[in-house]
């Protein structure tokens, strides 16, 4: 008997707990009090949403006493219609309504995070363009508590 393991039939679908770290947990529990916090690294000043252990840029191991806060505005980078989502199947979807996928860069932040994007037109995206989180009207500590990413005024 060999040591391979064959499988025939539908996707294999392994289930597994995931722990994202201390600084990601209370990231995303802040969302409850709609917060968005970020790292600020104290040797190189480089500030990363989500927070993360270690600075990107140089390193230097960071903690809670690194978080700080931000504002929830920031610039549109760029963007994307998004017209099909994975069916879980190896295959694809297609959505009823296009939905606005758009990489932001926060006023306090030097990293870029990637959000939907609501109330407004794709036409009227340009790059530059002023943007606020838009929180969702139930806030849970999770994720989804970012409803979308709108234009500012």
């Amino acid at each position: 008997m060999s040591g391979i393991v064959r499988y025939e039939g539908a996707p294999f679908v392994a289930r597994f707990g995931w722990y994202a770290g201390e600084l990601m947990e209370k990231f995303v529990k802040s969302l409850a009090e709609k917060k968005l916090l970020a790292t600020r690294c104290p040797k190189c000043g480089y500030t990363i949403v989500p927070p993360r252990i270690r600075c990107v840029k140089c390193y230097t191991k960071l903690g809670e006493e690194n978080l700080v806060e931000l504002s929830g505005k920031g610039k549109l980078l760029s963007y994307t219609v998004v017209h099909t989502i994975p069916d879980g199947k190896g295959g694809f979807t297609d959505l009823d309504k296009p939905v606005l996928l758009g990489a932001i860069k926060l006023d306090e932040a030097d990293s870029t995070i990637f959000a939907v994007l609501g109330e407004v037109e794709p036409e009227k995206l340009v790059e530059g363009l002023e943007v606020q989180v838009v929180w969702r009207e139930e806030t849970k500590g999770e994720l989804a508590d970012i409803a979308y990413f709108k234009p500012v005024g």
